[in-house]
């Protein structure tokens, strides 16, 4: 979880090889970590910028009354003679709507990244709101919570087999502050809801990825398929040392060559020192290694 932390504080694309005897079961706890400092950490910088960067085509939920409504945006520019900026939409009448920037924060919700052509408005059921969720209630400030659901972008990615993924995700029973939580009670990845914090790489996955976000691979295959595609990200490798010697080798050797080729500098001491002040220890046996 420190080490989550540490990879989430840093604005370099960071990237960390880590060899542990179970990444299945490691990569939980960095999740758990990274979600963690979301919740804790909320940008309000972060999320304006998000707003004045909508595209053309982009998908937003706009709160009227009590409905939430599905706009496609046209462009971010200005109120007609004014200085105010307003997010310019398409709206239920085909003609153009403008969302001053008082009412962003508080009824404008990122729905989704994909720029499509722009599209009819629609209303939007059962939109999930955690400041409900009574669990994570006890834990983050409402505050943080309204912020991150207006945000509605995932800052943490895995690329792992989803199903094996989910199956034993609820074997880890956590018990904060004398409340009892499985780790499922804190990831949300869209499938239920319309909330998102944590989201699947498929492998033909495509979509922009915020740069802030962490892209962890589980194993040694999937790095080899997809850290070309992550270069600028920051990038977490949970290796289990039980792969099989030759990804395991295969891995290594790419790691040492596009760190040779990038001329890339080590940060080992760096993140070695962080974990040291942190009074964390690193497991004999577990291998480590970072870089920029």
């Amino acid at each position: 979880m420190e080490l989550a932390s540490y990879v989430k504080q840093l604005n370099q694309p960071i990237k960390i090889y880590l060899s542990v005897p179970s990444n299945l079961l490691f990569s939980y706890f960095f999740v758990f970590g990274a979600v963690d400092y979301d919740f804790k950490n909320p940008s309000k910088e972060s999320l304006l910028d998000q707003y004045l960067n909508l595209k053309n085509g982009q998908r937003i939920l706009y709160k009227t009354g009590d409905e939430w409504i599905a706009h496609s945006v046209i462009e971010v520019s200005q109120l007609p003679n004014s200085d105010t900026r307003a997010i310019v939409v398409k709206n239920r009448l085909n003609s153009i709507n403008y969302i001053p920037e008082t009412r962003w924060f508080s009824n404008v919700r990122i729905h989704d990244d994909e720029i499509t052509t722009v599209r009819n408005t629609r209303r939007v059921n059962n939109v999930y709101n955690i400041i409900d969720n009574k669990k994570l209630k006890k834990f983050y400030p409402e505050e943080n919570l309204h912020l991150l659901m207006m945000q509605n972008t995932p800052q943490t990615y895995v690329y792992t087999n989803k199903k094996e993924w989910n199956n034993f995700l609820d074997v880890i029973q956590l018990n904060i502050d004398g409340e009892s939580l499985q780790l499922s009670d804190l990831l949300f990845d869209g499938s239920e809801g319309t909330f998102r914090n944590l989201s699947f790489i498929e492998q033909n996955h495509s979509a922009t990825i915020p740069k802030e976000a962490i892209v962890i691979f589980v194993g040694s295959s999937r790095a080899l398929r997809k850290m070309d595609h992550f270069e600028k990200q920051k990038c977490m490798f949970i290796i289990d040392q039980h792969d099989s010697n030759e990804k395991f080798e295969d891995l290594q050797f790419k790691i040492e060559q596009d760190f040779l080729m990038n001329q890339s500098k080590s940060v080992n001491k760096e993140l070695l020192d962080y974990m040291d002040e942190k009074h964390v220890e690193i497991p004999k046996g577990v291998e480590i290694f970072a870089w920029l």
